[in-house]
């Protein structure tokens, strides 16, 4: 057999290095990027430029921009200062006018206030004085009302008794059946002693200056004739002023015309009866005490 001449082929796996090339190390991506930070372009300019000496070109009209704003901007601050400087004065002197001005307002404030409080005082003693007059005034109302019920000035109403009189029949006139003045004011003094606070006879209300007489063939009150029958009216209690008038000598003295004469004396108690005011409300010949 024929021996085949061998040839021994390079390992695959490991190649062997060629003549005088150093085995490369192997390097990680991470490190490669720390180490070489600079791309390979530009190191390759940089590299041109300083073999070469040259530079970065400057533009002159840039600097001269420049140099022209900042020289703009140092005028304006110059002139913003020197405006401020000679603007001082004035502002000082408006400054302190607006100083005195406040000054005077508030002033002027303070004395409104002294004045409030000064009126606000005077209103209350002039509150308190028209408190105290309406009180003394709602008195003297009171009063006056009083005096007036009294006086008969005043129409007064309230519960109280009726009382119809009339002559006798005319069959029984001549044996005293006809009632006289006398017969009328003893009726009236008994309903003033039963405490009746006001009395009228036929609407004519009895005051201190009421008259009660004959006059001719009539009986006149108040210079007024009347012809019966004739309606008197009293206010007062009525649970008592009935039963206190018939003790009374006027209640008496009718009580005898009524069973004698046969002369009419009815009487019913109501809760609300009127008598009429005086009209004359003036004094004719008498004045208070004390006056001339």
């Amino acid at each position: 057999m024929t021996e085949e001449r061998g040839v021994t082929e390079p390992d695959s796996e490991h190649p062997k290095e060629s003549a005088g090339e150093q085995p490369r190390a192997y390097v990680g991506l991470l490190t490669e990027v720390m180490t070489n930070t600079l791309d390979e372009d530009y190191a390759t300019v940089a590299e041109k430029r300083r073999r070469t000496g040259a530079t970065a070109p400057t533009s002159a009209g840039t600097r001269m921009a420049l140099l022209g704003a900042i020289a703009v901007f140092g005028v304006l601050i110059g002139v913003s200062a020197l405006k401020t400087d000679q603007d001082r004065p004035e502002t000082e002197a408006e400054r302190a006018e607006l100083i005195t001005q406040i000054q005077k307002r508030q002033d002027d404030q303070e004395a409104l206030s002294r004045a409030i409080n000064a009126v606000g005082d005077d209103v209350t003693e002039l509150q308190s004085a028209v408190g105290d007059e309406v009180s003394r005034n709602s008195s003297i109302v009171e009063r006056l009302e009083t005096l007036g019920v009294s006086a008969g000035t005043l129409a007064v109403s309230g519960p109280g008794m009726e009382i119809t009189v009339d002559d006798a029949p005319a069959d029984q006139a001549g044996t005293g059946g006809v009632i006289l003045d006398t017969d009328l004011q003893s009726l009236a003094n008994g309903l003033w002693m039963a405490g009746a606070e006001a009395i009228s006879i036929d609407g004519h209300r009895l005051t201190s200056l009421t008259a009660i007489r004959f006059a001719g063939e009539a009986i006149t009150v108040d210079n007024v004739s009347l012809t019966p029958p004739y309606e008197v009216i009293a206010i007062g209690d009525p649970d008592t002023l009935p039963a206190r008038l018939l003790e009374t000598p006027g209640g008496q003295t009718w009580l005898g015309l009524q069973a004698n004469f046969g002369i009419t004396f009815d009487r019913v108690t109501k809760d609300d009866v009127t008598v009429p005011a005086d009209p004359h409300e003036h004094l004719l010949y008498a004045k208070p005490e004390g006056t001339r």
